[in-house]
């Protein structure tokens, strides 16, 4: 039995799957490599409200041309040291940081979350619906809008 697809199914797959991977594709490919002193480390509060003790603190590296968040080993290895970071081609957004001097490179876990992760367990789930012809309407569609959020995170 031959399923007939129609041409705006065709496109709700197709869309999701071009963002998904356009937003792999900027993760992965190694970009422009920048090599700058740490002006400053921003630490701020964050406070929240569940049994994981109420609050954390988020780090972030501030160079002459950019700031961006690191984990908190690395804000204080960085402390009056020169750094290298990688900025991604197509949205500009820093893949890879670490000591200039260093072979060692880190990437921020939600960089990780945002432009690889999620794109793929996308890709996972459109395939798995239209595979097995599952009727997951409502979770593709919330899968998309925020796969649409994603888009805009990378993107500012």
């Amino acid at each position: 039995m031959v399923k007939k697809i129609t041409t705006s199914t065709l496109i709700s797959y197709a869309i999701p799957l071009i963002i998904t991977l356009v937003i792999i594709l900027d993760f992965s490919l190694p970009g422009k490599v920048y090599t700058e002193d740490a002006v400053k480390i921003e630490k701020e509060l964050q406070r929240y409200y569940n049994a994981g003790g109420n609050f954390h603190y988020s780090y972030e590296v501030v160079t002459p041309e950019r700031r961006f968040a690191v984990s908190e080993t690395f804000a204080n290895e960085v402390r009056g040291k020169s750094i290298s970071y990688s900025v991604s081609l197509i949205f500009n957004q820093v893949n890879k940081h670490g000591l200039a001097n260093s072979n060692k490179t880190n990437i921020h876990s939600f960089r990780i979350a945002s432009g690889l992760v999620y794109p793929l367990f996308v890709i996972f789930i459109l395939f798995i619906h239209y595979k097995y012809n599952k009727n997951w309407t409502t979770l593709l569609f919330v899968l998309q809008v925020i796969l649409l959020a994603d888009l805009f995170l990378v993107m500012n």
